[in-house]
């Protein structure tokens, strides 16, 4: 092969190489940085609000060559600084010890969007303090509710239609149930379907709610009620074994919600 024909073939390998090892080295980067991604998003998900308290980065994690479950749990401060969370056409101020999470925008709150977690215990609806910390589950889904309700207060959507929900309730109890909603305790109605659907009329409307079945492991509630800010949806979580309490929970909740709102 003449010379320049050499010169040629080496430069042109030369060139294949360095972009080879651009594309293995920008292929790497993307993998690192899609399992960091990955790792916030779905493992150890950031808290973006400064209000609360402060969750040890991916970066430090690393530095300590620790991904222990300890970074995982989540439950309210002792303390009893006031967060301030505009939601809707409210202000709430609540006590940092009532709070787990407050998802919004660090840099421009919007009310629409934000979304904020409430956790107390039953039947007083107590936030933690020193001497019932130990009775706040730090993994209810897991190790059941017992005692504790988790309220979720989430925007992003429009307040529920109770009318159509009931509509709604009726249509599950028949392609998944038993067809009717038979009279149980307490003035509440039961449809066995997929889960158990209650529902019970009262003078503020339709309480209407799901449970687990009595026979899961760790069954539970969830209860979804208007917030009283115009806007978004109050979810509550609480224990089967409180199941015919659910309208008095939900009044006493909202009644506590509505403390925390500035006047």
């Amino acid at each position: 092969m003449p010379e320049f024909g050499r010169r040629q073939y080496r430069q042109t390998r030369a060139e294949i190489s360095d972009v080879m090892k651009w594309v293995i080295s920008s292929a790497v980067a993307v993998l690192i940085a899609g399992i960091f991604l990955g790792y916030r998003m779905f493992i150890h998900p950031g808290n973006p609000d400064p209000l609360l308290d402060k969750r040890e980065s991916f970066a430090e994690m690393v530095q300590r060559n620790s991904f222990s479950a300890d970074q995982l749990l989540e439950h309210p401060s002792l303390s009893t600084a006031v967060v301030s969370i505009p939601f809707g056409n409210k202000v709430y101020k609540v006590p940092r010890n009532y709070l787990v999470d407050l998802d919004r925008s660090a840099v421009a709150p919007n009310p629409r969007t934000t979304t904020f977690e409430i956790h107390v215990l039953l039947p007083g609806l107590t936030p933690r303090d020193a001497n019932n910390a130990d009775r706040l589950i730090e993994h209810p889904y897991r190790d059941g509710f017992r005692d504790q309700v988790i309220a979720t207060i989430r925007g992003g959507q429009e307040e529920l239609d109770f009318s159509e929900r009931k509509r709604q309730w009726e249509h599950r109890c028949e392609q998944k149930g038993r067809g009717e909603l038979r009279e149980v305790e307490s003035d509440y109605k039961l449809c066995e379907a997929d889960s158990d659907l209650f529902m019970k009329d009262t003078t503020e409307g339709p309480l209407i709610f799901a449970c687990n079945k009595i026979s899961d492991k760790n069954p539970y509630c969830t209860l979804a009620e208007h917030t009283g800010a115009q806007y978004g949806v109050l979810n509550l979580e609480f224990s089967r074994k409180y199941v015919y309490q659910a309208d008095e929970i939900r009044k006493r909740f909202r009644s506590l919600l509505d403390s925390f709102a500035e006047n």
